[in-house]
């Protein structure tokens, strides 16, 4: 049996996920979602799983447009783990919705709710001491039924979320391409590149030094909560408006973004800043040479 799980993730609480599952299995790698899904197709894998946060109420557009670029063993066993903060709409339906279109199907869906981590409009919560422990717990639960190859159903959107969801969210996945336009870099900044090798979404360079943001942002926090000296702010400023102007009345929520100094920040406990940049899955290599 071979089995392989991609994950995208920007604080840690994915790519943990993906190591306890993974843990759980014979034969079984763990793969980023920022690489490039021709060097790592599952055709010929017998189990494959999916596992990334709830944007906007939805799968996170990279993680969309890595599955649909991703080539796929149909008869193989397939589960998705969604990790929404409260609510996980339609996540779970639009990766069957993809995987629809490959004549593939679904075979395990669950959710594990974890750390709300959007750092620019609020602190981390529920506190980290008292939902990590239950997080771990339901993994636990999701790694032996996925070993088990137990079926199950994916958690679906009910109908007055979906409403909400149209409403509310569907004005704020159309501001993306500005959503990194506030971002600040501050003096503390030691041009050390770490902002740029964790981001899942490849959208930070260094240029002369300093990292610049290159407008492909999924707002996922990586590099806020990576950043060794916290150089890395969010400020919408009178000089460069255009998230704010763009908003308009039905997305509130951009007026009060920002990124106070003293914001407590959250990353997954087990996953350091290290971890985040490793696209391909070294962990299970890195613990084998350590037990020689």
């Amino acid at each position: 049996m071979k089995g392989r799980i991609y994950y995208f993730t920007g604080t840690g609480n994915s790519m943990r996920a993906a190591r306890v599952i993974a843990g759980s299995l014979e034969n079984t790698e763990i793969v980023s979602m920022r690489t490039d899904p021709r060097d790592y197709p599952a055709t010929d894998c017998d189990v494959v799983g999916f596992i990334y946060p709830v944007y906007h109420w939805t799968m996170p557009a990279p993680a969309v447009k890595f599955v649909e670029d991703l080539d796929i063993n149909p008869k193989a066993y397939i589960f998705a783990v969604a990790m929404p903060s409260f609510i996980c709409g339609y996540a779970c339906e639009k990766l069957a919705e993809i995987l629809k279109k490959k004549n593939t199907s679904i075979d395990y869906g669950n959710m594990v709710y974890s750390v709300a981590n959007y750092a620019i409009v609020y602190p981390p919560f529920p506190p980290a001491k008292l939902r990590v422990p239950k997080t771990e717990r339901k993994l636990g639960i999701i790694a032996r039924e996925i070993a088990g190859f137990t079926k199950r159903e994916y958690p679906r959107e009910n109908r007055f979320i979906k409403k909400k969801r149209e409403r509310v969210m569907t004005p704020y996945l159309e501001l993306q391409k500005y959503a990194d336009n506030p971002f600040t870099i501050s003096e503390e900044c030691i041009s050390c590149g770490l902002c740029s090798r964790v981001c899942p979404c490849k959208n930070i360079k260094l240029m002369d030094g300093i990292p610049t943001f290159m407008h492909h942002c999924a707002n996922c926090m990586a590099c806020v909560v990576s950043c060794p000296k916290r150089a890395i702010g969010y400020e919408i400023t009178g000089g460069d408006r255009k998230l704010l102007d763009a908003s308009g009345s039905k997305t509130f929520l951009v007026k009060i973004m920002g990124l106070p100094k003293k914001r407590k920040l959250y990353m997954n406990p087990y996953i350091t800043a290290t971890d985040l940049t490793k696209d391909s899955e070294q962990w299970q290599k890195e613990a084998k040479q350590e037990k020689k």
